[in-house]
């Protein structure tokens, strides 16, 4: 069995597939699903590696072709994934490394602190979260304990994660 003939004296249909199925698929790694890329990569490489055992191959060639392109994605899938996480990918913002949330987001805003008990009126029913009106501006809260129903009276009891908490208040 002689490897050097599966591509030397392959045709370019068939060389063409086999490097765009491999492409596309090592492309779907950084897809979330299985979309576009992976469906064509691989109908890309069953055609490729179909025109290429029309062409001529023995079996034991086309085996080795098959393994050839599997270890192929394998490997070149390590590498991107390998690279995303640590290497020049990984420097590139092709994957994001930072989180959304601010440094201070467990620290309460200093206007949001300001409310602590203070009063306001619920303007939605609050079925743990909702809206009031506090200090004449309205504010997304949450309840501290139970459903709280529109019009009633809160007091602001404490800003947890920048979620200002409220119960119900009788003035």
């Amino acid at each position: 069995m002689e490897l050097t003939s599966i591509f030397t004296e392959m045709s370019w249909i068939s060389g063409a597939l086999l490097c765009l199925g491999l492409l596309f698929v090592i492309v779907e790694v950084f897809l979330p699903g299985f979309g576009f890329f992976g469906v064509t990569g691989l109908v890309s490489l069953l055609a490729g590696i179909i025109v290429r055992i029309v062409e001529g191959l023995t079996i034991e060639q086309s085996f080795a072709l098959i393994l050839m392109v599997l270890g192929v994605i394998v490997v070149g899938s390590m590498l991107l994934v390998f690279s995303a996480k640590y290497g020049l990918l990984g420097k590139a913002g092709l994957v994001e490394t930072k989180s959304s949330l601010s440094k201070n987001y467990d620290k309460p805003d200093k206007e949001l602190r300001k409310l602590v008990g203070k009063s306001g009126k619920t303007i939605s029913d609050l079925n743990l979260g909702g809206q009031a009106k506090i200090k004449g501006k309205i504010y997304d809260v949450q309840s501290i304990s139970s459903f709280i129903a529109r019009g009633c009276n809160v007091k602001v009891v404490k800003i947890e994660n920048n979620t200002i908490m409220v119960r119900k208040w009788f003035e």
